[in-house]
């Protein structure tokens, strides 16, 4: 078995996958059984049959493919699919592109990027950000006073 270090907001994904891959490698490896302790998982992976080989494997991150991911909620985005996303301001005006999502036990954080190179950190809630529309590329943020300056 393996402990997995979790980078994912929905650990039970590992009880609905059957295979996931590993970082360097192109193969899929099958999934034997999962369980969790704290904030990890602990996987037995098909192949992984030896202290050696899985010690191979520190270090390394697993991934899963596009086929695999969970639906996600109404209001739910992968980070993904926000990086590069245009900004503007609910007066219309472009205001930069967001560059990195913080994530934070009470709320996520949109780092944006101003097209003067300034970074502004913005907090990902609807009060803030009221429009995220992935199909057209855009973010409509509606900063708090003295958040922007």
């Amino acid at each position: 078995e393996v402990k997995v270090y979790l980078y994912t907001d929905y650990p039970e994904r590992f009880d609905e996958i059957d295979y996931l891959y590993i970082q360097n490698r192109e193969e899929k490896y099958y999934i034997d059984k999962a369980r969790y302790q704290n904030n990890m998982v602990i996987l037995k992976i098909k192949g992984i049959d030896t202290i050696e080989k899985a010690e191979g494997l520190r270090g390394l991150n697993l991934y899963i493919d596009e086929g695999n991911i969970r639906e996600l909620d109404e209001d739910e985005y992968m980070i993904a699919d926000l990086i590069g996303l245009d900004v503007y301001l609910m007066s219309g005006a472009f205001f930069g592109k967001l560059e990195n999502v913080l994530q934070y036990s009470a709320n996520d954080i949109y780092v944006i990027r101003s097209e003067e190179g300034k970074e502004y950190l913005v907090p990902a809630i609807k009060e803030f950000v009221p429009v995220i529309d992935i199909d057209n590329r855009k973010i409509i943020v509606e900063p708090i006073r003295g958040l922007l300056e």
